[in-house]
């Protein structure tokens, strides 16, 4: 975050000097690093909605739908933000004098506890009833989309740049980058693969890395030598054997570093993305062009 804020510092500065002399009068480029940063997050996010939007292939009719649904929930979070502001100054009292109570290190009062637990409950109770509601017009939307488009929705990955073919509604998945990494192990003449497997074996390893939770731990000898054990069986496959097996021995390479995937719940993504409030001007620009 703080090369980003970097850079816009220095594109606005660099603005500055290119453009101030010609009395430019209003150029977004003269805003403060913390509005570019601003306006950055904004444009990112509008692309990932529109490689949504694309990837689905929604028609005219599923677009005003979805425009109405997304407006819709817009003013239900406008609703529950101002009734939610009605309990702010009741929540930051109550738990002030909770702060105090502690730091005194004095027994907190029945009264005291009473006014917490209640407030909870009440900032607990609107949080559900607005579950509630945008939980109905996920739903809503949700009958409006095809079995194609649910399959879409499911393995949705936000992304920039959506890989070519069947996957370019999202990040690309599969076997296929470890399968053409062992096709090249394979063609390795035997005195470099001897020369560089550990060192393949590490870049593997580290490369699996990027995407273990922090802090897990992983015996790399052993790890090595289990992938160095995958390309000695790659290499020693013949070209048909290794056509038709290519792909499991990928998914051994990767198996151990795949985190469990929970069941994905279409309603919460169409809720994440396309009740967006960014989603609104985009779907409404779309159907513009369409006209």
């Amino acid at each position: 975050m703080r090369r980003i804020g970097y850079t816009c510092c220095l594109a606005v500065m660099m603005a500055a000097l290119l453009l101030g002399s010609v009395g430019c009068k209003a150029n977004p480029l003269m805003a403060s690093p913390a509005q570019a940063e601003t306006d950055v997050k904004k444009l990112h996010r509008e692309v990932l909605l529109l490689n949504l939007i694309n990837g689905l292939e929604l028609s005219a009719d599923q677009m005003s739908f979805i425009l109405e649904k997304a407006k819709e929930a817009q003013e239900i979070r406008e609703e529950f933000e101002d009734r939610a502001e009605e309990n702010v100054d009741e929540t930051f009292e109550a738990l002030s004098d909770l702060r105090a109570t502690l730091m005194r290190g004095e027994d907190i009062s029945p009264s005291l506890q009473e006014r917490v637990h209640r407030l909870q409950n009440a900032n607990r109770g609107l949080r559900e009833e607005y579950e509630e509601e945008m939980t109905r017009l996920a739903l809503e939307v949700k009958e409006t989309l095809g079995e194609h488009q649910f399959y879409a929705l499911e393995r949705f990955v936000p992304c920039l740049i959506p890989p070519e073919g069947e996957a370019r509604i999202g990040q690309a998945e599969g076997t296929a980058p470890a399968e053409r990494a062992l096709g090249r192990i394979r063609e390795m003449p035997d005195p470099m693969f001897e020369r560089r497997k550990e060192q393949v074996a590490q870049m593997a390893l580290e490369l699996a890395r990027r995407h273990l939770p922090k802090g897990l731990i992983i015996n790399e000898d052993e790890e090595k030598d289990r992938i160095i054990s995958i390309f000695e069986e790659a290499r020693a496959m013949s070209d048909v054997e290794f056509e038709l097996e290519k792909t499991n021995l990928a998914q051994q390479l990767k198996s151990r570093y795949e985190l469990p995937k929970l069941p994905s719940d279409v309603t919460v993504k169409i809720e994440g993305f396309l009740l967006d409030p960014l989603i609104v001007p985009l779907l409404e620009e779309r159907l513009a062009i369409g006209e």
